[in-house]
C-alpha cells in the first residue's frame, strides 16, 4: 500500500485530493439512490429509538479497592496569534484531537508547525454589533424597507421554517403590529423596525434551503448575499438607534434574532464565536429587563405579557446551555437567581393581547413549540450538570455520580422523546407532510442532545473500560453514542440534499449540529488511535499471529469505528466547508492520517475479502437503527459497481476502504 503523506491545512483540499474524491462520487450517488429507492419516505426520524440499556447490577456493587484513578480532563486547548487568544475546554473536539499522541506526527509534519491558527478568525470580516461605527437616521432605515409584497413573502417564510421565531415573537400579535406598520410606518418604534429587518434577514437565509423552487428562485433573482448583508446591517443600525443597551421594548427579542443571524452567517464552522461573545451582553440586558423573574410577581405585567416573556426566557436559557456546551465553557445564567416559570403547553392562537387569564395547558399529545423547548431545556440542564461534573478541576467525579446522571439523563430522554415520536402517516398518504418532517427535526435535536451528553459523561472511561469490568458499561455507552451520532450524520447528509425530505431544514443541521459531528468524530478518532497502538504492540509481541488469528473479541467494535470514520471522512470532504474552513481541513487531514494507519494494520478489511452477494437496496432506518451490538451492515458487502463476487482491494490507500463504509 503506498504511503499517504499528510499535508498542511492549506494543502489538504488541494486539487489532487478533490480529484481522488471524484472517484467516489459514483459510489456515493449509487448509495444515495439505493437508500431513496428502498424507502423514499425514510427520514432520520426512523433512527430515533427509546434506549433500553442500563448499567448491570455489578457496576453499582463493584469493590472500589484497586480501581484505577480517573484523572481530570485535559486543560483544554489554547492558541495565541497576533490578533487574538482563543481557548476551548478539554471536552471540545479540537482539544480531544490535539491530545491524541498518534496525531502528533501529523501536526509536527505540517510546515506551519503548531501555529495552525485553528481558532483564529480571518482579518476580513463583516461588521458586527460590537464594532459597527456607521449610524443611520430613522428615515433612512424606513426607506430601506423592501416593497410590502416582497416583505410579506419573507415574513411568511420565516415563521414557516423554524420554531425559535414563534417563541420569541408571538405570530398573531406580530401580524397585527405588521399591518399597523404598513398603515403608519412613522409611528412605529425603531426597535420594532429592527425586529422586522432581523426576521427578513433570517428568511432570506432560510429560503436558500427551501425545496420550493419558486421561492428559491425569487430570492436568487434578488441576490441573496446582498440582501442578507443589507438586512444584517440595518438590524445593527436599528439596535444602535434604539439604544438597545437600555432594554426598551423589542430590544431583547431583536438582539436574540440578530444573534441567530450571526450564527448562520459565513462559510466557516466557527460562526458561533461571535454569538458566544455577545451572548453575555444579551443576557445582562434581559436580566436588566427582569426576564429572569416571573411576570406574575408584577401587577404591571399582564398575563399575556408574562406568558410571552416566559417563552423568550425559555429560549434564552436553552441557548445559554447550548453555547456553553459547544465551547466547553461555563454558562452565563445563574439559575439559582431565577424563578421564571415554564411556558404553558399552548398554541399561538390560544394567546391574545387583552386576555384576562391564561387557558389551562393542553394535553401532552398537543405538540406545541413551548412543549418542545421545555423538554429540550430539561435535557440541556442535565447536560449542563454533566459538563460541570466532567469539567471540574478540583477532584475527579465519583463513579456513582456518573451513573446517577446517566440514569437521570436516560429516564428524562425516554419521557420526553415518547411525546415527540412521529405518529404513523395515514396509509393513503403518499408523501410525508411538512408537519411530520418538523416533528422529525425536533426528534433529531433531542436525540443529539442525549447522545452527545452520553459521550461527554462516559468519555473518560473509554480507556480504563478495556481492562476494568466495572467501567465496561461506560465504555460501551460512549462508543455506541458516538457511532450513533455519525450514523445520523450520514442519513442527514442524504436527507438535507435538494429534494430530500429535510431539505428546508438543512441549515439547522449544517449549523447547529456540526459541533456534535465534530465531537463524535474526534472521540472516535481517539478510540481508533488507541486501537492502532494496541494492535501495533500486539503485532510486535506475537509477530504475524495477530493478523492470522482473524477477528478478536473487540474487532467488531473496531471495524464499526473504522467504517463510521470512513463515512464521516466522505461527508466532511464533500461539505461546503472543506475548502474554506481551516478546522475541516485539519479534521480531514487527521482522519486521513489515522485511517491510513488503520489500514496498514489491517483494520476494516477482514470481512471485505470474502465473497459477498450483490448490494441489496436498504432503507435509511435499517442503516442507522442498529446500535445495540449485533451488526448487519454493508461493510460485509462488496463495493457498488463491482461486478465480481469478491471485493478486491485496490492499491490507493484509504480510498479503497472508503468504498466499504457501513451505509
Amino acid at each position: 500500500m503506498p504511503e499517504l503523506h499528510t499535508a498542511c491545512p492549506s494543502q489538504l483540499a488541494a486539487p489532487n485530493v478533490k480529484d481522488r474524491v471524484k472517484q467516489l462520487e459514483s459510489q456515493v450517488d449509487f448509495l444515495m439512490d439505493a437508500l431513496k429507492q428502498a424507502n423514499p419516505n425514510a427520514t432520520v426520524q426512523d433512527t430515533v429509538s427509546l434506549p433500553t440499556q442500563s448499567p448491570p447490577d455489578n457496576v453499582f456493587n463493584a469493590n472500589t479497592k484497586g480501581q484505577p484513578v480517573i484523572g481530570a480532563d485535559s486543560a483544554g486547548y489554547i492558541e495565541f496569534s497576533l490578533n487574538q487568544t482563543s481557548y476551548v475546554g478539554g471536552s471540545h473536539w479540537l482539544a480531544i484531537l490535539r491530545n491524541i499522541p498518534e496525531l502528533a506526527e501529523f501536526y509536527l509534519s505540517n510546515p506551519s508547525g503548531v501555529h495552525l491558527n485553528l481558532l483564529a478568525q480571518t482579518d476580513e470580516e463583516d461588521p458586527d454589533l460590537t464594532g459597527w461605527p456607521e449610524r443611520a437616521s430613522r428615515q433612512e432605515l424606513l426607506n430601506a424597507i423592501p416593497p410590502k409584497e416582497f416583505a410579506d413573502s419573507l415574513i411568511a417564510v420565516c415563521f414557516a421554517n423554524t420554531n425559535n421565531e414563534a417563541m420569541i415573537v408571538h405570530p398573531p400579535t406580530f401580524r397585527k403590529e405588521y399591518d399597523q406598520f404598513w398603515a403608519d410606518p412613522t409611528s412605529t418604534p425603531i426597535m420594532w423596525v429592527g425586529l422586522l429587518y432581523a426576521l427578513m434577514c433570517l428568511a432570506v437565509q432560510y429560503q436558500r434551503f427551501s425545496p420550493d423552487e419558486a421561492r428559491r428562485l425569487q430570492v436568487m433573482d434578488s441576490d441573496p448575499e446582498k440582501l442578507i448583508k443589507r438586512y444584517h446591517v440595518k438590524t445593527i443600525q436599528c439596535l444602535i438607534a434604539g439604544k438597545y443597551t437600555r432594554g426598551p421594548p423589542y430590544s431583547v427579542e431583536t438582539l436574540m434574532l440578530y444573534l441567530f443571524i450571526e450564527s448562520l452567517r459565513g462559510q466557516d464552522i466557527k460562526n458561533l464565536d461571535g454569538p458566544w461573545i455577545q451572548w453575555g451582553s444579551l443576557v445582562r440586558i434581559a436580566l436588566k429587563a427582569g426576564y429572569h423573574r416571573d411576570g406574575s410577581h408584577f401587577p404591571e405585567i399582564s398575563c399575556f405579557q408574562a406568558e410571552t416573556r416566559r417563552r423568550v426566557w425559555t429560549i434564552l436559557v436553552g441557548w445559554d446551555l447550548y453555547l456553553s456546551i459547544q465551547f466547553a465553557l461555563p454558562r452565563v445564567i445563574n439559575h439559582s437567581l431565577c424563578d421564571t416559570k415554564e411556558p404553558r403547553n399552548l398554541y399561538d392562537d390560544d394567546l391574545y393581547e387583552h386576555m384576562v387569564e391564561l387557558p389551562p395547558p393542553r394535553p401532552e399529545t398537543a405538540q406545541t413549540f413551548p412543549q418542545f423547548h421545555v423538554g429540550k431545556n430539561i435535557l440541556l440542564e442535565i447536560f449542563g450538570k454533566i459538563n460541570d461534573l466532567t469539567m471540574c478541576v478540583a477532584v475527579p467525579p465519583a463513579y456513582s455520580e456518573v451513573l446517577r446522571l446517566d440514569s437521570l439523563l436516560t429516564h428524562s430522554y425516554n419521557s420526553i422523546i415518547s411525546v415527540w415520536q412521529p405518529r404513523p402517516a395515514p396509509p393513503e398518504s403518499g408523501t410525508v407532510s411538512q408537519s411530520r418532517a418538523t416533528v422529525s427535526v425536533n426528534c433529531t435535536f433531542l436525540a443529539f442532545i442525549y447522545h452527545r451528553a452520553q459521550v461527554v459523561l462516559h468519555r473518560k472511561y473509554l480507556t480504563v473500560g478495556r481492562t476494568h469490568r466495572q467501567y465496561a458499561y461506560s465504555r460501551k455507552v460512549a462508543i455506541e453514542a458516538a457511532l450513533t451520532i455519525l450514523q445520523h450524520q450520514w442519513v442527514l447528509y442524504l436527507e438535507t440534499q435538494v429534494g430530500g425530505q429535510l431539505c428546508r431544514h438543512g441549515w439547522k443541521f449544517l449549523v447547529l449540529l456540526v459541533q456534535d459531528f465534530l465531537f463524535a468524530t474526534a472521540v472516535l478518532c481517539a478510540e481508533l488511535a488507541e486501537e492502532i497502538l494496541l494492535s501495533n504492540a500486539h503485532s510486535s509481541s506475537e509477530g504475524s499471529a495477530a493478523t492470522a488469528n482473524g477477528e478478536t473479541a473487540g474487532s467488531e467494535t473496531r471495524n464499526r469505528v473504522f467504517h463510521a470514520l470512513s463515512s464521516a471522512y466522505i461527508v466532511w470532504l464533500q461539505s461546503n466547508d472543506s475548502e474554506s474552513s481551516r478546522e475541516i481541513k485539519v479534521l480531514v487531514g487527521s482522519l486521513k492520517h489515522l485511517l491510513n494507519k488503520a489500514q496498514e494494520v489491517g483494520f476494516g478489511q477482514a470481512k471485505m475479502l470474502a465473497p459477498t452477494p450483490p448490494v441489496p437496496h436498504m432503507s435509511a432506518a435499517s442503516t442507522v437503527s442498529n446500535t445495540g451490538g449485533s451488526e448487519s451492515t454493508p461493510s460485509e458487502q462488496r463495493p457498488p459497481g463491482d461486478a465480481s463476487g469478491t471485493a478486491t482491494p485496490q492499491t490507493d490507500g484509504i480510498y479503497w476502504g472508503l468504498g466499504h463504509f457501513p451505509i
